[in-house]
């Protein structure tokens, strides 16, 4: 080393590095642009051979290594598998663990290795400092340039498995810290775990916390209870300041708070989970913004019936015609929030808003469906379904903007368009009930027109005071005179798509879509249309998403909507996984989507391939950060 003193050295390459990190979020590239101070450094190693690693480059892998907290296996094994690493600090190839070892030993001066664990350790806390989370120092590059990337003749799928856990093991930690039950700190297991063996329920496809507690926990040195589990449950859907009522207890020694109040509780927790997700996917820059969204919904089945058995039946109970004609007698206790007929399974119903289109597909907003049940005789209630879009937005909206919303008929009504409309200012596309007159009237007209290809009439809305339980028309500020809510374009189209069809009339070959879009002309009517179908992805989703849901037998609420959020989150966990190896591929390998960039690619990581990548992490002694 040169004369100037070590403090002003380290000062120095601290100060760099501090304003590298406003530029650059990963750690990699901020040591690739520190300016070296090497001439203040001597290479111990005075034997110089063709195959010797650059000095330089050596000092930046060193450097990197401690700013991360990696031993040396793990940031060897990384530059290999990582080979833009290798660009980036200069290395010709990636170095062995033996080779790093050798260099730290032989190569580092004591005095100057002092020095350099001096340096990385001030680097570390000034990134900490800056708001980078430890997990974050650590994280892959999200856009390495093109030129930082070496052509490689790695195949693809070995490079999804080499890559895939360390993705899987980044996003499971933007879920579990959203979850937070408010219990002790001196918990024997803390929130972290009780989320674990949330997500070995689910991707194990086990039933339930008992099942998961016999198959599971025997790995373990400190296994969780499955009452832990279902206490905790409990509690994180229970309002910290909430008052117990009477009617909270309904006869049962331990209350359970009412579903509205669960749902607010575990609502906003599941928000941030998903916000911390699309931070991730907001870096690339295939996600624009505003996005393309799609409401549905999606009925859990659950086997018990809501009529007791005829042994049960007690003289002067009251019997209700069920959907087969027979007469029965509902259950004194049965769980509100299931719901039956409408010739689905009995079961609890959910209304999902999902991005779809262009953008990877992310469940955004998660709201309980519910509505009156046979069994309920004059008991029940039913939230309309305006109020259900107006929640589901408010919780979408909060963390993206949206543009345009599909959903499927059963939300068509006048309300629902109107809070899309005048609370949200969004474009809607929604097919209509065939039920008018006037309509069908129409369907006829275009039919019997063989010029004529599609039809777009334009009306305009309103609301009767006497028809609308949500929207107060009198009192809505909302709302025009005489009830005016907006102007509506009625577009009558082939119906190509199946799903399209009215399918109680087989010979209809149009059907009609609504659209509150002003500037629809009859030729550009059948193409708007067309991006229904992208709302497919949300029966795709559904499809995929079923199958997560532990089985549980617990009718309390608390357990049910958790289960449902939470196995929402898994699924965003696998698109977000999916979505970053695609970036990472697509750099790595040069024919890898250039001829598809238009489309959504295909998946490159199979949900199977997820869950076991997933359940491997899960078993890791120490759960699902990397060991430092």
């Amino acid at each position: 080393m040169t004369d100037e003193p070590e403090n002003t050295v380290r000062e120095r390459v601290v100060a760099q590095a501090t304003s590298l990190y406003e530029i650059h979020e990963n750690t990699s590239r901020v040591i690739k642009n520190l300016d070296l101070p090497m001439s203040e450094f001597q290479d111990e190693y005075d034997i110089t051979m063709s195959d010797s690693f650059n000095f330089e480059a050596m000092v930046r892998l060193y450097l990197y290594k401690r700013v991360t907290g990696m031993d040396q296996t793990e940031v060897t094994t990384r530059v290999r598998n990582w080979e833009y690493l290798q660009q980036q600090f200069g290395l010709n190839r990636a170095p062995t663990q033996q080779t790093l070892s050798y260099t730290i030993r032989r190569r580092f001066s004591s005095q100057y290795k002092t020095l350099l664990n001096n340096i990385a350790k001030d680097i570390r806390e000034a990134a900490l400092q800056q708001g980078h989370y430890e997990k974050d120092l650590r994280s892959p590059d999200p856009t390495p340039s093109p030129d930082e990337i070496e052509e490689t003749s790695t195949p693809l799928h070995h490079y999804v498995d080499e890559h895939a856990p360390d993705i899987i093991s980044a996003a499971l930690n933007d879920v579990c810290p959203a979850f937070d039950t408010g219990r002790a700190h001196n918990v024997v297991h803390e929130d972290r775990t009780v989320w674990e063996h949330q997500i070995l329920m689910s991707l194990s496809d086990r039933a339930g916390t008992r099942s998961a507690f016999r198959t599971f926990n025997k790995f373990r040195t400190r296994a969780l209870h499955n009452d832990t589990h279902v206490r905790a449950v409990k509690k994180l859907g229970t309002p910290a300041s909430y008052q117990y009522t009477f009617d909270d207890f309904n006869g049962r020694r331990r209350p359970t708070p009412e579903w509205r109040k669960v749902a607010d509780t575990i609502q906003p927790q599941f928000s941030d989970a998903v916000e911390n997700m699309l931070g991730r996917i907001r870096e690339a820059d295939e996600f624009s913004e505003p996005v393309v969204a799609a409401i549905d919904t999606v009925r859990v089945p659950v086997s018990v019936s809501p009529y007791k058995g005829e042994a049960d039946v007690e003289p002067g109970d009251t019997r209700v015609r069920t959907k087969n004609g027979n007469l029965r007698v509902p259950k004194d206790d049965y769980p509100e929030m299931i719901k039956g007929g409408n010739d689905k399974p009995v079961g609890y119903e959910y209304a999902t808003l999902t991005i779809v289109g262009h953008n990877d597909p992310i469940v955004l907003a998660v709201e309980p469906v519910r509505h009156n049940s046979k069994w309920e005789l004059d008991n029940g209630m039913s939230v309309s379904w305006a109020e259900t879009v107006d929640r589901l937005m408010q919780q979408a909206t909060e963390l993206v903007d949206i543009h345009l919303v599909m959903a499927d008929r059963a939300f068509e009504n006048r309300e629902v368009t109107h809070v899309l409309d005048q609370y949200y200012d969004v474009n809607y596309l929604l097919p209509k009930k065939k039920n008018s007159e006037a309509l069908e009237q129409n369907l006829d007209d275009v039919e019997s027109d063989s010029t004529l290809v599609s039809r777009v009439q334009r009306k305009p809305l309103y609301l009767d005071e006497n028809e609308t339980r949500y929207v107060k028309a009198e009192s809505d500020d909302t709302v025009g005179e005489g009830g005016y809510s907006h102007d509506v374009n009625f577009m009558y189209v082939p119906a190509e798509k199946d799903d399209w069809v009215y399918t109680e009339l087989d010979d209809v070959e149009y059907t009609v879509f609504v659209t509150n879009r002003e500037d629809v002309l009859p030729e550009d009517a059948m193409g708007l249309c067309n991006r229904y179908s992208s709302r497919w992805d949300i029966e795709i989703e559904y499809k995929v998403l079923l199958p997560l849901l532990p089985s549980i037998a617990s009718k309390d609420y608390r357990m049910r909507y958790f289960s449902f959020v939470f196995s929402c989150l898994l699924y965003n966990l696998w698109r977000l996984t999916d979505h970053s190896l695609k970036r990472l591929a697509s750099e790595a390998f040069d024919d890898y989507g250039r001829l598809t960039f238009d489309d959504r690619l295909d998946p490159l990581l199979s949900m199977a391939d997820f869950l076991a990548s997933a359940l491997i992490l899960m078993f890791r002694e120490d759960g699902v950060d990397p060991p430092d």
